[in-house]
């Protein structure tokens, strides 16, 4: 699959699940490097999607965890649940890539692909 038709899947899902396209962008340059076949420690594709943590609660098809669409549209709803605990992107952000625990360093490096991807994006949505 192009970059381009990664970069349309990320648009695509980040709008269907209310959120800021820049930032989900970012977050998955942070994540796979863009690389949809990427499977690091039990996490899979682009939103390198942890498979034992949320094969339960959101039904997912391990056969299906490395297709694009797929596995954005799951890293979106594991996003979501994050979000709607905490109201705040940023730190529904560090939820996802390191569960309850928060410190800045995960939101740092989204920010900075923010600002690397989107020249003077502003980091404070």
């Amino acid at each position: 699959m192009t970059r381009l038709l990664i970069l349309c899947a990320i648009y695509y899902q980040a709008i269907s699940h209310g959120f800021d396209p820049r930032i989900i962008t970012a977050q998955v340059f942070v994540e796979s490097s863009f690389r949809p076949a990427v499977v690091n420690a039990g996490c899979y594709g682009l939103g390198q999607v942890n498979y034992k943590v949320w094969c339960k609660a959101l039904n997912l098809d391990r056969a299906r965890m490395l297709e694009v669409n797929y596995n954005l549209d799951k890293a979106m709803d594991i996003l979501t649940i994050y979000y709607r605990q905490t109201g705040d992107i940023w730190r529904a952000l560090y939820r996802y890539n390191n569960g309850y625990k928060y410190h800045s360093r995960y939101i740092e490096k989204v920010k900075k692909a923010m600002r690397k991807l989107y020249v003077g994006a502003s980091c404070q949505l």
